[in-house]
């Protein structure tokens, strides 16, 4: 076993084997999708975002819908090569940029920005790059466009943590080490440090970044409803709203 400093967590951590279709994602993307869609006002015209997409999977499940002007943005050369061939043996139409999504430079052009999943939101090192990544989806929006953004749930995590030695309250990240298979089956250890949120302090972020109009929920993976925030969903789901300019 290796023990080194790592690239970034989300860039190696491996993604299971996938067929060529547009279900090898499994039943829980598409109930998120149901209920974001839903909840969003999304229709099959609008332009999305989705942001630290990883190999797609909410990108995908809106264009096996027939969503036309899908974007998937993420760093992992990996993740966005898995799916680009995904997509492309379903016949679907996803644009894939490999980019920073604390520094990309779209400008208003998505009606939708999905930040969801655990991928890079919430794993940065610090607030501050949290916050950039957020400010970067703000600016990626029309004006009158919407956000979901889904954070872990420290209500949840102080409740259900076998170990919380990890946990500094005074940042709200916990550090911990993750042994990975990574290429050629050797097992690597990783330090991997993650941001957990309650309700105030993730709004107050949007809030920051310009959003407006805030709902927060309760989540799980592949359990998106309009439920409220409770110690019992991992996961906490908000929604804004970018203002239209007067």
């Amino acid at each position: 076993m290796v023990s080194r400093p790592p690239r970034k967590v989300h860039q190696v951590v491996p993604f299971p084997d996938v067929q060529d279709d547009a279900d090898s994602f499994g039943g829980d993307v598409a109930q998120e999708i149901d209920f974001l869609v839903e909840l969003l006002g999304l229709e099959a015209a609008h332009a999305v975002l989705d942001v630290a997409s990883g190999a797609g999977r909410h990108a995908l499940e809106l264009a096996r819908r027939g969503f036309g002007k899908v974007t998937a943005v993420d760093l992992s050369d990996q993740l966005l090569d898995i799916g680009a061939r995904t997509g492309e043996g379903a016949g679907l139409k996803v644009r894939w940029n490999k980019d920073d999504p604390r520094t990309m430079k779209f400008d208003e052009e998505f009606d939708a920005a999905l930040v969801l999943g655990g991928g890079a939101f919430g794993l940065m090192e610090t607030d501050a790059d949290n916050q950039a990544i957020l400010d970067a989806t703000f600016s990626a929006l029309k004006p009158g466009g919407r956000v979901a953004v889904s954070g872990m749930s420290l209500l949840w995590f102080v409740r259900n943590a076998p170990d919380l030695s990890g946990y500094d309250p005074l940042t709200g990240y916990s550090t911990s080490v993750e042994t990975i298979q990574v290429e050629g089956g050797e097992a690597e250890r990783f330090p991997l440090r993650e941001r957990y949120y309650v309700y105030p302090g993730l709004a107050r972020q949007l809030e920051e970044a310009g959003f407006r109009q805030l709902m927060g929920f309760g989540a799980a993976p592949g359990r998106y409803s309009s439920r409220s925030i409770s110690v019992e969903d991992p996961e906490i789901l908000l929604t804004g709203v970018k203002p239209k300019k007067k």
